[in-house]
């Protein structure tokens, strides 16, 4: 089974969703369905449901979102999309981010939950925010080699994006990391409503596999997949 650890379920139009999951299914794959508003959280059968709070979305009215979040709490053990991003084009918000990932980790506190982060030029301020206990994945990370260092020392993972793989620095760093610290995603669907199928899903999981495979020289498909299973279902 090959576990899609970044999925936006949320991005597919309702009627479709449990037809692409079911078609997923049949291929052996699963996926962790991340949410960009905690209102908009749903427990869909076929997918590990994954609450978050995207830091795109946050606004200065966030404090209902903020509740949503503690309501939805129970119901999971996955948390994402979460996190801060301090590109040029969203840096303005960083206040706002920033407090709110604050009051979402002093939700998360004491509990081992699975956390899907987004860090944009922001991986030094997430990790000096993240509380204990959790299980940080950062998604498609793109932080300095000693940012990475620091991820890998207090026990967190990356979700590899195709795109990661198409870059030196992206190369270096899925070689650099322990085998069992890396896990699969594909960040699909790219936009709200776009379309896509289940072939896409595996396909790109799949070329994901095959150039870890070759970049670390070694079949990952069994390191992989004892590390969805130690992470996703202890």
């Amino acid at each position: 089974m090959l576990l899609d650890t970044h999925f936006h379920l949320d991005f597919v139009s309702a009627p479709q969703r449990a037809a692409l999951l079911a078609e997923l299914a049949e291929s052996d794959v699963q996926v962790v369905a991340q949410t960009v508003l905690p209102s908009e959280f749903q427990v869909q059968p076929g997918a590990l449901p994954s609450l978050g709070f995207h830091p795109w979305w946050v606004t200065p009215t966030f404090e209902s979102e903020l509740e949503a979040f503690a309501s939805h709490l129970p119901q999971t053990r996955f948390i994402g999309e979460i996190g801060l991003d301090f590109s040029p084009r969203r840096v303005g918000s960083a206040p706002l981010q920033l407090e709110a990932l604050r009051r979402i980790f002093s939700l998360l506190k004491g509990h081992p939950y699975v956390l899907s982060i987004h860090a944009m030029r922001a991986a030094t301020e997430v990790l000096d925010l993240l509380p204990d206990n959790v299980i940080p994945v950062f998604h498609r990370f793109s932080g300095t080699s000693d940012e990475l260092t620091r991820l890998m020392q207090i026990g967190g993972y990356i979700s590899v994006h195709p795109s990661m793989l198409e870059s030196k620095k992206g190369r270096a760093y899925v070689k650099q990391v322990p085998e069992d610290r890396l896990l699969l995603e594909t960040d699909l669907p790219a936009s709200t409503n776009a379309v896509v199928s289940a072939r896409d899903v595996v396909a790109s999981l799949q070329g994901t596999l095959e150039t870890l495979s070759e970049l670390r020289g070694q079949d990952m498909t069994p390191v992989i997949n004892q590390t969805q299973q130690d992470v996703y279902f202890p």
